[in-house]
């Protein structure tokens, strides 16, 4: 019932974007083919590099696809599909170009090389008390890992070769976490999907603290959360479909798109990333296709 009254919350929200201080997107290109024509079904991730590589995780048919973004070109790529992954729900890449993507019916991240050879899962044997269960994961630009671990409410810290660091507990009071992301400074958001916030923890601090109050009057789900290089979060609203900006205090600036299945709406977005020079991918699951965007001031 609570979730019905929550979509009926968001159907009366206006159907047009709000303007977004400091951030426009604009359609730039949609993938829904692999090289050789296979169809995109369900992709629920995209991970993007500073060298003009994004991986689609093609969620519905159990594989990565890689491909190359320049000049406004879309360039397909390989296939990169290993019996070890069955439903690829995350993916991100280090700076030496390995891959991580998490199996989200396994609830286990793996490590791929960056030709796509199975390295191995991220298991480190020294967890404090009980197994981790990820429901995400991101990596900081020193390549240390951080794996949001839902089944002990807490966020882990790794190094670049998956040793245990130190954790950091969820808040006290929380609806569900489903994504994180973490700054050049070593902050972490993380995105709490049921109460609509963002809580945020700096480097070293124990535990998190909330960065907003709920946002629900300007997204209904999030589900996905990432920074640009000034400090902008963008979110990915899952289920109102669009995508919203905050500042870095967390103040609301604006929403960006809207729910649909033309070129330049979505429809059930899930993971967004940013490479350098600011263009912004987005798995689009509801429509079967990753959908990249410029942005403009």
């Amino acid at each position: 019932m609570l979730r019905i009254l929550l979509l009926m919350t968001v159907l009366l929200l206006p159907a047009k974007s709000f303007s977004a201080e400091g951030v426009k997107l604009r359609h730039a290109a949609s993938i829904y083919t692999d090289a050789i024509g296979g169809i995109i079904r369900q992709p629920e991730g995209v991970a993007c590099s500073d060298k003009s590589l994004f991986i689609i995780a093609d969620t519905g048919n159990g594989r990565l696809l890689r491909y190359g973004f320049q000049g406004g070109t879309v360039k397909p790529g390989t296939e990169i599909k290993v019996p070890e992954l069955s439903y690829p729900a995350r993916v991100t890449m280090n700076s030496k170009g390995d891959i991580f993507v998490l199996d989200g019916k396994k609830r286990r991240i793996l490590r791929l090389s960056p030709e796509g050879v199975f390295k191995g899962y991220l298991d480190p044997p020294d967890l404090p008390s009980v197994a981790m269960v990820p429901k995400s994961f991101t990596i900081d630009h020193d390549d240390n890992i951080y794996v949001l671990d839902v089944f002990s409410e807490r966020v882990l810290i790794l190094d670049p070769r998956g040793k245990y660091q130190k954790q950091v507990a969820f808040p006290k009071e929380y609806g569900f976490m489903s994504d994180i992301a973490v700054d050049r400074k070593g902050t972490i958001y993380l995105i709490d999907s049921v109460q609509a916030a963002v809580a945020v923890a700096a480097k070293g601090s124990p535990g998190f603290t909330p960065l907003t109050k709920s946002l629900r009057e300007f997204m209904d789900f999030p589900a996905g959360i990432t920074l640009d290089s000034r400090g902008t979060i963008l979110i990915t609203d899952r289920n109102g479909g669009g995508i919203v900006v905050l500042g870095q205090d967390g103040a609301f600036h604006g929403r960006q798109l809207r729910r649909g299945r033309t070129e330049g709406l979505v429809n059930y977005p899930s993971q967004l990333c940013i490479n350098d020079k600011g263009e912004i991918f987005i798995a689009d699951s509801g429509n079967n296709r990753v959908q990249i965007f410029t942005t403009s001031p």
